[in-house]
């Protein structure tokens, strides 16, 4: 009975704090938006409680399926977790849905959904939400499994979010990424990562074994837990993700800078960017930042008003936070580690924690479970979007949408 009683406190105390949060961000937008979302109404109360019962019970969130879904959108009741709070002067889109990219075709060979017309797509394909803005202004925004002021988790989009960070410093000649990263950690001295230059790090090839840091076990001097990493190949001649690599990058930006990741997020970007609601960053046990691995969660919005800040169209004003010089190293890859994309055919490079970068200059950062963030400067098109696998692990396949609508011609500049 005690365990019932518990149980029941417990799932009450996690709905007021939902409710309370809600309260707190309310949008900014003074006009009636434009977006499609298909009658989605959210989660039942049974739903609900059963998920909490579920974790409760010691169940785990990554069965998949609406278990992961409800976690993608619910993280700040289950997630340790700060916040990076909003802008005081939004940036408020204008809003021009267009019908030819509403109906763009999708191609046939696809895993799931091809044929299809994008909105359909979305609707019957594993996505939460989806927006498109080009010059600035949004073409496609549609949410068939999320509402638009939910904040959905970012999963490691957020690793962009640091290597933007680091770019910021650089910018200020605060960080030399040429130099080594035990030339500003002496403990990593005698590690694997010693001699290893920072730019190698941000373009993941640190050639460092890939490590998954326990997200609850790590010690109070993540420092330490770095020392123990080996290298397996010289860095910078092989692309190889590890989430280690994003985490020392993470405690270089608070090196640096003084302040927590979180806290330099909402100084240097979050507030610069416009964002309309405020965002949440997982922490550790230990207090650190969680940007290698849950991430950020954040609006879809607030994730493109991101995307927007490395387009012309975000660049506009007298002080942008993604300068000329950032914009160039992006693209100024790395050749050892040209690759061939498993998901366009296409030649790709990884640079500045971006998964893709094309030799046309779009980059793209993916995501566990289908988020994504895909920009192209040449073309003034920033495509985000948020999704969940399914119970057979599928994924929507939006990555290789956003680039078939990058190079359609529907967003080729005048």
């Amino acid at each position: 009975m005690k365990n019932k009683i518990g149980l029941f406190l417990l799932i009450l105390l996690f709905l007021a704090c939902k409710n309370e949060f809600k309260e707190d961000t309310d949008t900014l937008s003074a006009t009636g938006p434009k977006y499609e979302t298909y009658n989605y109404s959210g989660f039942t109360k049974e739903e609900m409680y059963a998920f909490h019962k579920h974790i409760y019970e010691g169940g785990n969130w990554t069965e998949w399926g609406d278990k992961a879904r409800f976690y993608y959108l619910n993280f700040s009741e289950i997630q340790k977790h700060s916040r990076i709070l909003r802008s005081d002067t939004p940036k408020i889109f204008e809003e021009r849905p267009r019908d030819d990219v509403k109906n763009f075709i999708i191609t046939t060979d696809l895993k799931k959904g091809g044929g299809l017309s994008l909105n359909d797509y979305v609707q019957q394909v594993e996505v939460n939400g989806l927006i498109i803005i080009h010059k600035g202004k949004i073409v496609f925004e549609g949410y068939p499994r999320m509402f638009p002021t939910d904040l959905h988790i970012n999963m490691v989009i957020t690793q962009v979010f640091v290597s933007t960070s680091i770019a910021i410093l650089e910018d200020k000649g605060l960080i030399d990424t040429s130099k080594p990263i035990d030339y500003y950690f002496d403990a990593l001295r005698g590690s694997g990562w010693e001699g290893v230059p920072i730019i190698d790090i941000l373009s993941m090839s640190s050639g460092i074994d890939r490590v998954t840091l326990e997200t609850n076990e790590a010690s109070f001097d993540p420092i330490k837990d770095l020392t123990n990493a080996k290298s397996s190949t010289p860095s910078g001649t092989k692309y190889q993700w590890s989430n280690a690599d994003a985490m020392v990058l993470t405690l270089l930006v608070e090196k640096i800078s003084g302040l927590t990741f979180g806290d330099f997020v909402e100084q240097e970007i979050w507030k610069k960017i416009g964002a309309e609601y405020s965002a949440l960053l997982g922490i550790n046990t230990n207090g650190t930042s969680l940007s290698y691995l849950d991430g950020m969660s954040t609006t879809l919005r607030d994730l493109a008003r991101f995307g927007l800040a490395f387009t012309p169209s975000g660049r506009k004003s007298a002080n942008p936070i993604i300068s000329d010089a950032h914009l160039f190293k992006i693209r100024d890859v790395n050749e050892n580690l040209k690759a061939t994309s498993r998901q366009t055919n296409e030649i790709i490079y990884s640079s500045y924690q971006w998964g893709a970068v094309y030799e046309d200059g779009d980059f793209y950062k993916g995501a566990h479970g289908g988020q994504g963030l895909y920009v192209s400067p040449s073309r003034d098109l920033v495509i985000a979007y948020f999704g969940t696998a399914n119970t057979d692990f599928e994924s929507n396949q939006l990555n290789i949408i956003s680039r078939q609508l990058s190079k359609s011609g529907l967003f080729d500049l005048e």
